[in-house]
């Protein structure tokens, strides 16, 4: 297996050598056994006392490539992003080693009967055996039977000519960082070029992120009154895309003094009951557990922190029962190291602020939410598998959809 790497944004394409970042914002390769075998343990909710609690885990879908973002589709199913397997082509080289090359992603739709790959053929790319893709990262359910999709990165991540196949290359400058409507009868229209439009924002404020600047990743979008929103991992953004393409950013997510990290890795966003905007994020500038929050955006203005005391969130949402849930990736902090835990949570935070964590030492690297007609909630496991999986003793049947409740 190759050696575990963690890449929090897009890497420099440099003498003509591709850089594609790895899974959305964020890629952990191939940990070791010992760490899978690690169970996540309980944390303390600033404010309350967090609670253990014994949740029911069942595994509706496996042996998918890298799934990411969820959502509700008509009639109970589910909508998937899936990353793919990354392909053939494979560029050496860079401080990722070597990132594989193909059309293997695909937006799908997860039911009782099986998974049913939508559209196919997307541009993804990963390490090598397939381990944290990038691609397809997020899907967002529309009006009259249609949904939005989100690929991650931008266009200056693309090699240049020669350096890849033409039509590989092409796919990628059409793809990457583009958010696209997906009709009832699975043709695909592009909407935004919103990662291009966020890198260029942050290339004229790379004072607000100097180590990271300029910068972009697309890692979710939401649909929602005629509008989209797109978090930006690497912009540290939340964008507002209005119908003619345009992504404004309306939000700046900065991190506290002293921080690890010029950076705080927004990675959800989700419309509250009470009609705001709620905004997670991987790091909050800080490796180390505890530090990732969640902001409260009202656009027009500034945004406020909601909740602290986090750790590595990935995905986001409200459930049917009013309260807030957040899927954290790793509860032991972002870490590379090969012994470091793949160990992954729900955290459930009722209307009071109390927290509940769902299906500790049962999920791995997880990443997407959604909420279930159901009142189940469903969330993308072992989300940097290939479908083959990562080892005898890790996500062996590669990743998943789970349903808890």
């Amino acid at each position: 297996m190759s050696r575990p790497a963690v890449h929090l944004r897009r890497l420099i394409v440099t003498g003509g050598v591709t850089a594609l970042g790895l899974a959305a914002a964020l890629a952990l390769a191939a940990p070791s056994a010992t760490g899978a075998q690690t169970a996540a343990q309980g944390h303390q909710a600033q404010g309350h006392q967090a609670q253990g609690h014994h949740t029911k885990v069942t595994v509706i879908a496996d042996h998918l490539s890298n799934p990411r973002g969820l959502a509700p589709a008509p009639g109970g199913g589910l909508y998937l992003a899936e990353a793919g397997s990354g392909g053939k082509v494979c560029i050496a080289g860079g401080e990722q080693g070597t990132t594989c090359l193909g059309k293997t992603g695909s937006f799908d739709l997860v039911t009782r009967h099986g998974v049913k790959r939508i559209v196919t053929g997307l541009i993804s790319g990963s390490g090598e055996g397939g381990v944290a893709a990038e691609g397809p990262v997020s899907v967002s359910r529309g009006p009259d039977g249609t949904f939005y999709g989100q690929f991650g990165l931008n266009t200056h991540v693309v090699p240049p000519k020669g350096t890849i196949p033409a039509k590989l290359r092409a796919a990628a400058l059409a793809e990457l960082g583009h958010l696209v409507r997906v009709s009832p009868h699975h043709s695909v229209k592009v909407v935004s070029n919103v990662g291009d439009q966020d890198w260029a924002w942050t290339n004229a404020r790379v004072n607000l992120a100097p180590k990271s600047f300029p910068d972009s990743n697309p890692n979710a979008v939401l649909s929602s009154h005629g509008r989209w929103y797109v978090a930006d991992a690497g912009a540290n953004a939340l964008a507002e895309v209005h119908r003619n393409g345009v992504a404004k950013v309306i939000a700046f997510f900065g991190v506290p003094k002293g921080s690890q990290s010029d950076s705080s890795v927004p990675t959800c966003v989700a419309r509250g009951p009470d009609g705001a905007l709620y905004v997670g994020e991987l790091l909050g500038g800080f490796y180390s557990p505890g530090h990732a929050r969640i902001w409260r955006v009202v656009p027009g203005h500034a945004p406020k922190v909601w909740a602290t005391g986090l750790t590595t969130v990935q995905g986001c949402g409200f459930g049917h029962d009013g309260a807030f849930y957040a899927t954290e990736f790793q509860v032991g902090g972002l870490n590379e190291d090969p012994a470091a835990s793949p160990a992954g949570d729900v955290v459930r935070i009722d209307r009071h602020g109390h927290r509940t964590h769902l299906g500790a030492g049962q999920l791995f690297y997880p990443s997407g939410f959604a909420a279930g007609s159901d009142g189940a909630i469903y969330v993308s496991n072992c989300s940097i598998a290939p479908a083959s999986g990562m080892g005898p003793q890790l996500c062996r049947t590669g990743g998943q959809v789970v349903r808890i409740g």
